[in-house]
């Protein structure tokens, strides 16, 4: 019974993937076949040499934190190719994709490798939402060049929207203000703050599947389907019309019945004439083809062709990083010893200043009696009606006669 109840709080995890044995041991486990045996840059970056020395309790996204708050973390590459995994362990897949995508606080860059291996463990792993969103980041920051990546980036826009669910304002909160950072005042140009209903979550992925259509290729008609998908999820009504008139035969039947979905789901002003245009091309339709298969079988394909390059990126990638990481922690213990030498010289000398201190007074000693002789003062003595004693040079004084003329 035990058992039972365990088994069903964790959702299934399928044990499949697009990519070779090779790929997810590389993932997974990291590059140990890289580094050298005398090398600081194993399997899981530790961080605590550079903000954790004490060892104290502290998980991976405080030591990012407090890494990028230091002025010397520039001086500390981080891969995101292994750090992916240590954050996928010690988060939620939730936390971790908010994380990867506040790269200015974290310091966290996804890449190309990093983002196939995440959106690849989030489609076998029931992630839509998660997998879409790191789809998001790739084509932001135009990392879409090559087929295999466009392909798992297809694949997680479509698994998003054949489950679509309009966000909660709630699930994106600002972030909490921290106590630790110290404010200054500064000289500023004022920005007005941008209406927060032109960015929410579901415009950002609409924007994202639509430039995702830009430029031609092998999958350029499924770019389109998953094109019109983003006009409507962005709201953007009027695009989605005229896109869908001047490519009517290239969408699917099921692109279409996902859009007339997404559109009820909405609840978008205006649609009337984009709801009409929908089920006018849906029944002249002919193409009846189901993508999720098209998108699973070109990713499996790209995926023989092009994963080799993307592991012999990686190593290349990883030697070179590894060097910058040995340098930073070669450079973190050199100041880490020269911190040392200097308390230890800090504390011997308190130390000597102590006992010359203590025996100031003894080796002192003749020169306090001088000096307490010096400052010796002599006063005369003080006549307290008492006749005194004529000096001996008054001896034979003699005074005038004083007489009175009359």
């Amino acid at each position: 019974m035990l058992r039972s109840r365990i088994l069903c709080i964790f959702p299934p995890r399928r044990l499949v993937s697009y990519f070779s044995a090779e790929f997810n041991k590389l993932a997974i486990e990291g590059p140990a076949k890289f580094a050298a045996s005398n090398s600081h840059a194993v399997t899981n970056i530790d961080l605590d040499i550079f903000v954790n020395p004490d060892n104290r309790p502290m998980d991976l996204v405080d030591r990012l934190l407090k890494l990028r708050k230091q002025k010397e973390s520039s001086l500390v590459p981080l891969l995101s190719s292994i750090l992916v995994k240590q954050l996928l362990d010690s988060t939620n897949p939730q936390e971790a994709v908010s994380i990867l995508s506040n790269p200015t606080q974290y310091g966290l860059f996804v890449d190309q490798f990093s983002g196939c291996f995440l959106m690849d463990f989030f489609l076998h792993n029931g992630h839509a939402v998660e997998a879409a969103q790191i789809a998001m980041i790739l084509v932001e920051r135009s990392l879409c060049n090559n087929e295999l990546v466009e392909s798992l980036v297809l694949q997680s826009f479509w698994s998003f929207v054949k489950e679509f669910k309009p966000f909660e304002s709630s699930q994106f909160k600002p972030a909490a203000k921290n106590a630790e950072v110290e404010k200054i005042r500064v000289k500023f140009i004022r920005n007005y703050p941008e209406d927060a209903t032109e960015n929410t979550e579901e415009k950002k992925l609409g924007r994202a599947m639509i430039r995702l259509d830009s430029g031609e290729g092998a999958l350029k008609e499924l770019k389109q389907n998953i094109a019109l998908l983003g006009y409507v999820i962005s709201g953007q009504i009027a695009e989605a019309t005229s896109f869908l008139n001047c490519n009517q035969t290239v969408f699917h039947k099921e692109t279409l019945t996902a859009a007339q979905s997404v559109v009820q789901c909405l609840k978008l002003e205006g649609s009337e004439e984009l709801v009409k245009s929908l089920q006018d091309t849906l029944e002249n339709t002919s193409k009846s083809s189901v993508i999720e298969t098209l998108l699973e079988n070109s990713t499996k394909g790209s995926a023989l062709k092009f994963e080799p390059k993307l592991l012999a990126d990686y190593s290349e990638s990883y030697q070179e990083w590894a060097k910058k990481f040995e340098a930073a922690i070669e450079y973190k213990l050199q100041a880490q010893n020269l911190k040392e030498r200097k308390a230890s010289i800090e504390k011997t000398l308190s130390e000597l200043d102590e006992k010359r201190q203590s025996l100031w007074f003894f080796e002192n000693r003749d020169d306090i009696d001088i000096q307490i002789y010096k400052k010796k003062v002599y006063y005369p003595k003080r006549w307290f009606g008492k006749k005194k004693k004529p000096k001996a040079a008054d001896t034979f004084y003699v005074p005038p006669n004083i007489t009175h003329n009359a």
